[in-house]
């Protein structure tokens, strides 16, 4: 299983530059679809069984993002689409850059 992850995160980053949707192909992901304060990032940390996601009052992850989650014997580490070949071992490095690049992409106003 743990040779297959790597597969699948470049088949993942190849449709997602392809724009073909995975041609037929199922690839695991996660989608959380919910209004404001519904939950929506407490159900992701929930299934993840970690602490990575911002908090705070109002609208705090405020945009889509790719994040992936890898778990193997050899660690736990998170990497995104677009911090190519960033590793983060430090789930409150992945907050911060949640965060960095959320207000890089639509500013700091959270209102």
């Amino acid at each position: 299983m743990e040779d297959l992850i790597p597969i699948v995160n470049r088949l993942q980053d190849a449709f997602q530059h392809l724009g073909s949707g995975g041609g037929g192909i199922d690839l695991p992901q996660i989608a959380v679809v919910g209004g404001q304060s519904a939950g929506k990032s407490s159900v992701l940390e929930n299934f993840v069984g970690k602490d990575f996601l911002p908090r705070g009052s109002g609208i705090v992850t405020r945009r889509p993002l790719v994040l992936q989650l890898n778990h193997t014997k050899k660690g736990e580490w998170g990497e995104f689409l677009h911090k190519k070949g960033a590793k983060f071992t430090d789930f409150n490095a992945i907050r911060q850059e949640i965060e960095a690049e959320t207000d890089r992409m639509t500013g700091s106003n959270k209102g």
